[in-house]
C-alpha cells in the first residue's frame, strides 16, 4: 500500500507549521487547525499516530472499557501520568469540545461515561 496524503492535509500541515511558528502550538489558531489535520489525515497515519502516541507512553494504561470494550481513560489518571492538576484535565477536555464545535466536528468521540458505562480492564 503506498502511503500518501490528501492535498487539503498537506496544505493544512503547511498552514499549522507557519500558524505555531508565530502564534506557537497552543494558540487557538494552531488547536483548530490541529483538528482539522485530524479530520484529513489518512486512516493509516491516524493508526500510526495512535501507535507511535502508545510507543512513547504519552497515555496512561486504561483501567477502564465502555460496554463497547473501547479504553476510556478517567480525568485522574490522566492528570496523575501528566503531573497536572485534574482540574487542568478537565479544562483541557472542555476547550477541546469547544474548539471543535466553533469548527463543526462532531464531539461524539470525546466521550463521559457514567459510572453504569465503566468496565475494569482485565
Amino acid at each position: 500500500m503506498q502511503k500518501t496524503f490528501p492535498p487539503e492535509f498537506n496544505a493544512l500541515m503547511a498552514q499549522y507549521r507557519d500558524t505555531c511558528a508565530g502564534l506557537g502550538h497552543d494558540h487557538e489558531h494552531s488547536r483548530r487547525l490541529w483538528l482539522l489535520i485530524e479530520c484529513t489525515a489518512p486512516a493509516w497515519f491516524k493508526d500510526e499516530m495512535r501507535q507511535a502516541a502508545k510507543d512513547m507512553g504519552l497515555l496512561p494504561m486504561p483501567r477502564m472499557c465502555n460496554d463497547q470494550g473501547e479504553p476510556l481513560f478517567s480525568s485522574a489518571d490522566l492528570a496523575a501520568h501528566f503531573g497536572v492538576p485534574v482540574g487542568e484535565v478537565e479544562a483541557s477536555i472542555e476547550r477541546l469540545i469547544e474548539d471543535r464545535k466553533a469548527l463543526g466536528l462532531p464531539v461524539d468521540g470525546i466521550r463521559r461515561a457514567g459510572p453504569g458505562n465503566l468496565n475494569a480492564l482485565q
